[in-house]
């Protein structure tokens, strides 16, 4: 992997991790267009780890909330079993990641099929504009919900299905309000891909060294890409979510998913 294109890889998965078009997607077809016909599931995951350091960063308070929760039996305005809700969420993803690595691989490897997934996204967004905004706050949020909420997680494993899109919409679908949707959503995407980052250092810890000292270059400049850009783009979405504009998204997805479709059968 070259360095531009780790460079730009990192600031798309930067700009649509919290935007609910599908990073994994976006991805795919930008390392496509670039060249690399194979998924780099390292670098992916890589990328990812940085938009969490960008979650950590904007939910900060959150956290800490949530640390004195569990430490201190404080909770705010969190709810009192959101640990729990946390854990019972992020079941059917590690699930899914770990019992069909090669499926996902395999569809990251077809623009076709990412694209008929943008379009399910897109659908699944649009969707939201005949849906009004809900009124159970954070500290509504039950069992049934958070679970509800961690299958449409689950789902998001495949690229071209947003997780961002797929767990906020969910969330709105189900009743809550739209920032604390997004609020939950965010603190769901930790563990999950906290994990998937375990792996992704597993697996550069196993790498030989002089694999390693070739690609070193590229996963830390599309880190420090991923980063920067998810810090933006988290905030962006944010004041977002003060209005009515997530079915832009789904326009946007539509788009570029049908143009994934026809181009990727056109492509030799």
């Amino acid at each position: 992997m070259s360095l531009w294109l780790s460079f730009v890889l990192g600031i798309v998965q930067g700009l649509t991790e919290f935007f609910p078009v599908s990073s994994s997607g976006h991805l795919a077809l930008a390392a496509w267009l670039g060249g690399q016909t194979e998924g780099d599931l390292t670098f992916d995951i890589l990328v990812h780890l940085a938009t969490l350091a960008a979650i950590l960063v904007v939910f900060r308070h959150d956290w800490i909330q949530l640390a004195r929760s569990v430490l201190m039996r404080e909770h705010g305005d969190l709810p009192r079993q959101l640990p729990l809700y946390l854990i019972l969420a992020t079941l059917p993803a590690v699930v899914v990641g770990l019992g069909f690595k090669d499926r996902v691989l395999w569809v990251h490897d077809r623009p076709y099929m990412v694209g008929a997934l943008l379009c399910v996204t897109g659908l699944w967004l649009l969707g939201g504009l005949w849906r009004q905004d809900g009124t159970k706050s954070y500290v509504d949020l039950g069992w049934t919900t958070a679970l509800i909420i961690g299958l449409a997680q689950a789902v998001a494993v495949l690229p071209g299905i947003s997780r961002s899109g797929a767990t906020i919409m969910m969330g709105i679908y189900l009743g809550l309000n739209r920032r604390d949707s997004a609020r939950f959503s965010f603190m769901l995407a930790v563990p999950v891909i906290a994990g998937a980052g375990l792996l992704a250092i597993k697996d550069l810890l196993e790498m030989p060294s002089d694999q390693w000292q070739q690609l070193w270059g590229a996963y830390g400049l599309g880190f420090a890409a991923a980063f920067v850009s998810g810090l933006l783009a988290l905030r962006l979405l944010m004041w977002l979510l003060t209005g009515r504009r997530f079915f832009l998204f789904g326009v946007y997805c539509l788009v570029v998913g049908l143009t994934a479709v026809v181009w990727g059968w056109l492509s030799p």
